[in-house]
């Protein structure tokens, strides 16, 4: 096929819709529900790898239960309205999403090890993947655009 062939091929292609992310959206959300609906299935895990993970000591994190409630709270509810605003197309809803999202790389390797099983693990990377597409489409498609309607009231205090 030639190049030029290719290139007609691409251009008939549809770009990013609003529908279309929100649909995204919506995908993300049901692979993190399924992700955790599948730590409650059976894992078949040997008895000594239960006791080995059992047996690690507890991060200091999850010893003080308010100051994980302090971070992991806030950082929730930021994420989650930070969606909202993404599948509203509010431009906070942009920022907060990102810096939430970093926000977790920092407070998530405090928890300590964890063991998952293949399921959910599988579920947790396809959210994760796809949350990482939800939010590089959010600033670089032509779904864009809907972001940039009248300026926020904190984006025109210099955070955009």
């Amino acid at each position: 096929m030639s190049h030029a062939a290719g290139n007609q091929g691409q251009q008939g292609k549809s770009a990013m819709t609003q529908k279309s992310f929100r649909a995204l959206i919506l995908l993300y959300i049901a692979l993190g529900v399924a992700s955790i609906a599948a730590a409650f299935l059976p894992t078949g895990y040997s008895q000594e790898l239960t006791d080995a993970v059992d047996n690690e000591p507890m991060s200091a994190l999850l010893e003080n239960l308010w100051l994980m409630f302090g971070l992991v709270v806030p950082l929730l509810l930021a994420a989650f309205a930070g969606m909202y605003g993404l599948f509203m197309f509010k431009r906070w809803g942009r920022w907060l999403s990102l810096y939430s999202t970093l926000a977790g790389l920092i407070v998530f390797p405090l928890f300590g090890p964890s063991l998952q099983g293949g399921i959910e693990s599988a579920l947790y990377e396809a959210s994760t993947m796809v949350w990482g597409a939800i939010l590089a489409l959010s600033y670089y498609s032509a779904v864009s655009g809907s972001f940039s309607g009248t300026p926020d009231r904190v984006e025109s205090l210099g955070v955009s």
